[in-house]
Formats: structure tokens, C-alpha cells, sequence
């Protein structure tokens, strides 16, 4: 059994589009020529790939079977012919990395110029995503190395521990709870509050606090990072949870405060994660022998 590489690509886009109609636009081919590769796919394999509904097109089990392989394979072969240039160009590896923006801005950045200056001949692709997203790639073969925080499932991953931040609330100078040394989160919800990113890990643990609490959130407004949460608090619109590390940079440079969040959650692990550490090519294996010794280093600045 024989297989089309572009026709694996066309199958792949069908699937993620749902529609032959939007995959032709999307690939740029008539519809009826993406049809046909689509039926001469189904002779190959003996089988119904697609049923029609009303919702548009459905895969079958085959289908779902095929189209994990078919991701894998493209991506294989796509990093193949980008290390193969790399090679040729004088490149001698990529890493591809996904993480938190939280790891990126508090540790990896800094990992990475370490390592790099180590290795000037490497490169490494750097892609911010909520932690779910990137044990996700790591699993789809779309990532080598993920750095994640919560309880995202990792089931056939290797985990490591990475690093671990401390979280502080932020507020005015005059708000009612800035006198404090430590606030619990109790106190904390009797005020409103910047949301953190809805499935973010820093989400995750205040909706569980809140659960514990059985107390209702007043959530002001809801942004995506700490910057804005710090805009947010700066123009009154609440109190913010951040990194203590973000937070001393913040009261440096603004009229706001920070206070110690009293609870246990408010120390959060951050995580690594690996396909198979063994089988990783080179490169990665030597940028993830890097990560895990920065923990004894521990850069902060």
C-alpha cells in the first residue's frame, strides 16, 4: 500500500476544515480535483473515510486512525527537510520548544541565551501557548521539549521538574488589604478581581480556590498576562494575582504594592516535558540536559 504525500496533506486539511469546499480554498485546488484524491484515498484503503451530515463532513474511525498518523508523518517529514537546510546552511540542529509566557519571561529566556552561547550552532523555535496546548504538541510530535504548570494529562510523556514561582497580590496603595504582610484568598475575593486567561494555569488555580471557597468571584475584567493585569490594577479595576518576580519590577515603577498570598497553591510548579528523553535527537537531548541543570543556577534577573 502505496500513499500520496500531497494527498495525506489534502486528507489532513479536509479534516481540520471539516469541508472539501473550504480545504480546496484553503490548498488552493478545485474542488472536484481535491474530491477525487479524496475518493482514490478511500480505494487505496478500502475503505469509507468521510459520512455526510448536516453539519458537513464527519470522519469515520478510520478516518481519526489515519489522520493521527498522517499528522505525525507530515511533521516528521517536514522537520526532516528543515534540519536537512539547516545542515546545508550551516545550521547543525532546531529545537522546538513550546511554553508558558510565565517560564518564558521568568526563566527560559535566559536558559536560552545561556545555552546558546554554549552553542552558537543550534537553534531553537520558541512558542508561547497555554500549558494544555503544549503538552498537546509535545504529544503530537509537533514540539520536542514543553514547559507546562497544573495538572494537564501527560499520559506517555516523561515529566521532569523544572522551576517553581511564588504568586503576590497587587493592588493600589490605598486599597483595604495593602497593609497587610499576607492576605489569604478568602479576603481576596471580597474584592474584585483581574481575571487571569481562561485556561491558563494560573486560571486553573483560582477557580479551584474559589470551588474550595464555594464563593463567588467578582472578576472585573479578564486579560492575558501580567502587563495588562498590571494596566488593570493601576486603573483601579481590581486586584491582580502575578509572579513575584513581575511584581518587583511592577512596585518599582508604579504606585501599587504587593502583599504575600497566604495559601498553599500559591506556589506554583512548572514542569518539562518529553516524548521519550532517550530517542530525542541530539541537539534536544543537550538543550534538555541545560533546562534541568539551570534549576541549581536559578537566573532571576
Amino acid at each position: 500500500m502505496r500513499f500520496d504525500l500531497q494527498s495525506l496533506k489534502l486528507f489532513v486539511a479536509v479534516c481540520e476544515h471539516g469541508s472539501i469546499a473550504r480545504a480546496a480554498e484553503a490548498e488552493n485546488i478545485a474542488p472536484s480535483a481535491l474530491s477525487k484524491r479524496m475518493s482514490h484515498l478511500e480505494d487505496t484503503l478500502k475503505t469509507a473515510l468521510f459520512v455526510r451530515s448536516n453539519k458537513g463532513l464527519e470522519l469515520t474511525a478510520a478516518a481519526a486512525a489515519l489522520l493521527q498518523h498522517a499528522r505525525v508523518l507530515l511533521r516528521d517529514i517536514a522537520q526532516m527537510e528543515s534540519e536537512l537546510l539547516d545542515h546545508a546552511e550551516g545550521v547543525r540542529g532546531q529545537i522546538r520548544l513550546h511554553a508558558s509566557l510565565s517560564t518564558i519571561v521568568q526563566y527560559i529566556a535566559n536558559d536560552i541565551r545561556d545555552f546558546l552561547a554554549l552553542h552558537p550552532g543550534l537553534r531553537i523555535d520558541l512558542q508561547e501557548s497555554l500549558s494544555p496546548a503544549v503538552v498537546r504538541a509535545v504529544a503530537e510530535n509537533t514540539a520536542d521539549i514543553g514547559v507546562f504548570g497544573g495538572t494537564t494529562v501527560t499520559t506517555g510523556l516523561q515529566v521532569f521538574p523544572y522551576r517553581s514561582d511564588r504568586l503576590v497580590v497587587i493592588m493600589p496603595p490605598d486599597h483595604p488589604l495593602s497593609r497587610k504582610e499576607r492576605v489569604k484568598f478568602r479576603e481576596m475575593a471580597e474584592y474584585p478581581l483581574v481575571g487571569p486567561q481562561a485556561g491558563s494555569y494560573l486560571n486553573s488555580l483560582v477557580l479551584r480556590a474559589a470551588a474550595d471557597l464555594d464563593h463567588p468571584l467578582k472578576l472585573s475584567i479578564r486579560v492575558n498576562g501580567f502587563e495588562p493585569v498590571r494596566s488593570m490594577v493601576e486603573a483601579r479595576l481590581g486586584i491582580g494575582l502575578v509572579p513575584e518576580h513581575h511584581a518587583e519590577r511592577y512596585v518599582s515603577s508604579a504606585p501599587l504594592v504587593a502583599v504575600q498570598l497566604d495559601e498553599t497553591w500559591a506556589e506554583r510548579h512548572w514542569k518539562i516535558c518529553v516524548r521519550e528523553a532517550e530517542s530525542l535527537p541530539a541537539p534536544v537531548q543537550l538543550f534538555l540536559r541545560h533546562l534541568l541543570g539551570s534549576q541549581d543556577t536559578g537566573h532571576h534577573e
